[in-house]
């Protein structure tokens, strides 16, 4: 029991290491778009460039192991993998089978070769829009282009436009699957948005994981909200800061109906939030780091009151303030996903949000379950709470350093 108390140490200072802004980076959908192209079926396809380059081997970048079309250089925190613009100009169609060997495409039912007639490499920060048919189809200029900018590996996204012969998207029906990232966890957080344009309309599916789409096979209402629920449960999980703060929350409760009522004035916070953050977003660039830099404020100063055993004295007033700026986390997943052309519904909300609160609601039990077994296993000179709310302060410390220079650059821009 002391190793498992041990290793809890040991995560929890990894903590650390996580991104600064933790909902507000630029997360990177798979993004398609199908439409006719007189006897041919055009795929246009936008996804993270490491999704192809990393095999099943992978290990992460401790690892040291090589990539294809990177070179490795030693930086400060971890290593670096470079593009290497003129090999992967120079082996292309290495480059193609890679892509190729990832992604089958079906046409009623029977495996079809496709041609790759163009790729297009980029930076992700720099990446120009790809949600519309028109411009995705502005992003191919020749059969391969590189941005000058495109350097790091895990910066990149990748391009491709992908010629089907001899279909119909209106008779025909056209699969599209792929196993590409099947084994890192990762490929849980992936988003994949499918554009289908047929002459009288278009057709937009978003699905999380693994690509398994059809042009006849629509998600119905069940799937929707079973991957709502999914992506909801999944994004509080990897949440750290959300964590923390239901956490504090759990151990600032001096009873059941107390927890309740906090948990139930967080809930009905961030779900506010979550349902309307799209309108209550203020368009000023200094609003997305302001609010990652008040979400680690809200924690540190809950961690504090804790620690002074104040907590249990904090109204839901001020819990349900805090639960409405997490909320602004959770709701720009919905947002990025509308800027990269997603259909995002009332179900798709209302599900999403359901899985966090069973998200929640397991961290609650989790920290029960824990709390017990360490209670009953193991010696402490003070109590639990204190050991987490210092652990939690200088967490939240380090985060709001960290995310104050955002704000700062953003201020002084």
């Amino acid at each position: 029991m002391k190793t498992l108390f041990s290793l809890f140490l040991m995560l929890t200072g990894s903590l650390f290491s996580t991104t600064v802004l933790a909902h507000f980076t630029h997360f990177e959908p798979r993004i398609i778009h199908l439409y006719q192209d007189n006897r041919d079926t055009i795929i246009l396809m936008r996804m993270p460039l490491p999704l192809v380059l990393l095999d099943n081997s992978w290990q992460g970048v401790d690892s040291q192991q090589a990539i294809p079309f990177t070179r490795r250089v030693p930086a400060a925190e971890r290593t670096e993998y470079l593009l290497n613009h003129n090999e992967i100009k120079a082996s292309l169609e290495r480059l193609k089978q890679l892509i190729s060997s990832g992604y089958r495409i079906k046409k009623e039912g029977q495996s079809q070769i496709y041609r790759i007639e163009a790729i297009n490499i980029f930076n992700s920060d720099s990446r120009k829009p790809f949600s519309t048919l028109q411009a995705a189809q502005s992003n191919f200029n020749g059969v391969i282009t590189i941005s000058e900018d495109a350097r790091s590996l895990f910066d990149a996204g990748l391009d491709i436009r992908l010629r089907l012969a001899d279909t119909s998207l209106n008779t025909d029906e056209i699969n599209i699957s792929s196993i590409l990232g099947d084994r890192f966890n990762a490929i849980n957080r992936l988003a994949n948005i499918v554009n289908l344009h047929r002459e009288d309309e278009t057709t937009s599916a978003t699905t999380v994981g693994i690509l398994d789409y059809s042009t006849t096979r629509l998600p119905t209402l069940t799937s929707k909200l079973i991957n709502g629920f999914n992506s909801g449960f999944s994004h509080i999980l990897i949440g750290t800061d959300h964590i923390l703060f239901i956490l504090l929350l759990f151990f600032s409760a001096t009873g059941f109906l107390r927890l309740l009522s906090l948990a139930t004035a967080f809930t009905l916070g961030h779900s506010f939030s979550l349902l309307f953050g799209h309108n209550l977003a203020i368009s000023s660039a200094a609003f997305t780091p302001g609010i990652e830099l008040l979400i680690a404020l809200t924690i540190c100063v809950t961690a504090i009151l804790l620690l002074c055993q104040k907590a249990q004295h904090i109204s839901t007033t001020p819990i349900l303030i805090i639960g409405v700026i997490h909320g602004f986390g959770f709701s720009f997943v919905f947002n990025e996903l509308a800027n990269e052309g997603s259909q995002t519904s009332i179900t798709n909300l209302l599900s999403f949000n359901i899985g966090i609160e069973a998200g929640q609601l397991f961290i609650y039990g989790l920290a029960f379950v824990l709390t017990a077994m360490c209670k009953k296993y193991l010696t402490f000179k003070r109590p639990l709470h204190i050991y987490v709310s210092v652990v939690t302060l200088m967490v939240s410390a380090y985060w709001i350093v960290t995310r104050s220079i955002p704000l700062l650059e953003t201020i002084q821009a």
